[in-house]
């Protein structure tokens, strides 16, 4: 491994800590660590359900039940848990396990996508070994420092209409639900399209205003989990420390426009019509200026 990648890993361990133990001030079981534990442990285990198989790729239908999990288990050990604390963890079941639920239908029979194809052949005789660590302990890293806004949401919130936060309740769930509305509904759209067996792009609906409105609707949801975990900063939380946490929808974004919506864009090259679909509806964000 070379320095450069230890140097990596090592500030990706800090930083997890640091989540976990709300700056390393709580290191005890009560708080974030339990969640981030767990989540470890979940990915761990689906690692060892995918080398006898030998199919990496399913670490991406473990990945939207990580959420729900990291939510249930934060859920557990909240002490005395509000209305809002049970609304987030059924908000976040809904989506993981849709999400989870889709990909297995899709995936499920099929050889190892062939990004983890390609790396298995790059890996060698050491592949069992990286991609523990490259492929399941990153995954596993990112899905808790993402999902970290909504289990700090989960278990510090003290949520009353009696407060002045209570708006940011209000507008970050609103945008929530907003988000999950175009992850949803743009799924359903495209495997309609897909299920007419069409060499055409999906150009109507939602996808006539974003070339990947569930990508755009995933960046909603996180954005708007964080808006409504405002309301931690009461003096349940630190409003340092939950500065820290935009990390969440930025790792989220970041994700979604920097790696997946390119990997995704030079498969929807081969369509008919995706130069012109391309110069007249943006990429992810709805109404703003495309980009081919």
């Amino acid at each position: 491994m070379d320095i450069k990648r230890i140097i990596i890993y090592s500030l990706l361990a800090v930083a997890v800590l640091g989540i976990a133990t709300q700056g390393f001030q709580d290191l005890s079981w009560g708080g974030l660590v339990t969640p981030m534990v767990v989540t470890l442990a979940y990915f761990t285990v689906i690692f060892l359900i995918a080398q006898p198989i030998k199919n990496n790729s399913i670490v991406d239908i473990g990945w939207g039940m990580g959420f729900v999990i990291g939510a249930w288990t934060t859920l557990f050990i909240t002490p005395e848990p509000t209305v809002l604390s049970y609304l987030v963890v059924a908000f976040i079941t809904i989506w993981g396990v849709r999400l989870s639920g889709r990909l297995f239908r899709r995936n499920v029979g099929k050889p190892e996508d062939f990004r983890y194809a390609q790396w298995r052949k790059e890996w060698g005789k050491n592949v069992v070994l990286i991609a523990f660590f490259r492929v399941f302990m990153i995954q596993a890293i990112i899905n808790f420092v993402v999902g970290s806004t909504s289990y700090v949401l989960i278990r510090y919130n003290s949520f009353t209409m009696n407060g002045t936060l209570w708006i940011f309740v209000i507008i970050g769930l609103l945008i929530s639900f907003t988000g999950l509305f175009f992850e949803i509904v743009g799924d359903e759209q495209l495997r309609r399209h897909i299920a007419k067996r069409t060499k055409n792009l999906l150009q109507t609906g939602l996808w006539s205003i974003t070339r990947h409105p569930n990508y755009f609707g995933e960046i909603l949801i996180w954005v708007g989990l964080y808006i409504a975990g405002l309301v931690v900063i009461d003096g349940s939380v630190s409003p340092l420390f939950y500065g820290v946490l935009i990390l969440s929808p930025l790792i989220m974004s970041a994700v979604l426009i920097k790696i997946s919506t390119p990997l995704l864009e030079e498969h929807m090259k081969r369509y008919d019509g995706w130069e012109a679909y391309a110069n007249r509806v943006p990429m992810i964000f709805p109404w703003s200026k495309p980009k081919a």
